[in-house]
């Protein structure tokens, strides 16, 4: 395994499939949601909405499957089916919190962005002592952005008080990487069972590509 070496002063980081393994927690979210609620979810349902924001996504269970519902309300709802989860379950990645406690130590600037709703995101950090070592967590709900628009980017970038040749961003998924590419930041994609299929393309467009956290120490 190679070891990879980070020059940077200040980190933007994603949560879900970056730093904590909880892809397939929400896998089937959206499918458990519609079926809650007595209607047989489409075979590509996660292919449709997993580049949405929680916002969008509420919007799109509302007019396509007649919810009724308002968007704050599915947002709660699936906060709810989900918590236990944060709460208990999901995992750290490995080495994960080695890294962060190393880069903290530094004095190294870290934030989160996350299309997760910032309590769920608040509950995990907290429950791995990891809260306090974040200046910011900004979401997509926060934002009213999706993470496949670059403004959410530009949004994070300007929380460090850093400029952007200076910070680096850590993401899992392909049209994230796409998107904080406009930036002007480096990018570490980082890999995931979830997106494994475009783990090539994630290489090509990062700058610096791990398979596991451990390459950082």
């Amino acid at each position: 395994m190679n070891q990879v070496s980070i020059n940077t002063e200040g980190i933007i980081f994603d949560l879900d499939g970056t730093l904590i393994d909880s892809m397939s927690a929400w896998e089937n979210i959206g499918s458990d949601f519609l079926r809650k609620h007595g209607i047989v979810p489409p075979d590509d349902l996660n292919e449709t909405i997993k580049i949405m924001s929680f916002a969008e996504s509420a919007r799109y269970f509302i007019e396509v499957y007649g919810i009724a519902m308002t968007e704050e309300q599915v947002g709660d709802e699936i906060n709810g089916m989900i918590r236990d989860n944060y709460a208990r379950h999901i995992e750290l990645k490995p080495f994960v919190r080695e890294v962060l406690n190393r880069y903290f130590n530094q004095g190294i600037k870290m934030g989160i962005l996350t299309a997760t709703h910032k309590s769920l995101t608040e509950l995990i950090l907290e429950r791995f002592g990891l809260l306090d070592h974040f200046d910011f967590i900004l979401t997509s709900g926060m934002t009213g952005l999706p993470k496949s628009q670059p403004e959410i980017y530009h949004r994070a970038v300007s929380q460090l008080n850093i400029p952007a040749q200076q910070i680096t961003i850590f993401e899992d998924a392909l049209y994230c990487i796409r998107a904080a590419r406009a930036t002007g930041c480096q990018l570490v994609g980082v890999y995931d069972e979830a997106s494994k299929n475009d783990w090539d393309e994630i290489q090509k467009l990062s700058d610096l590509s791990i398979m596991s956290f451990k390459e950082l120490l």
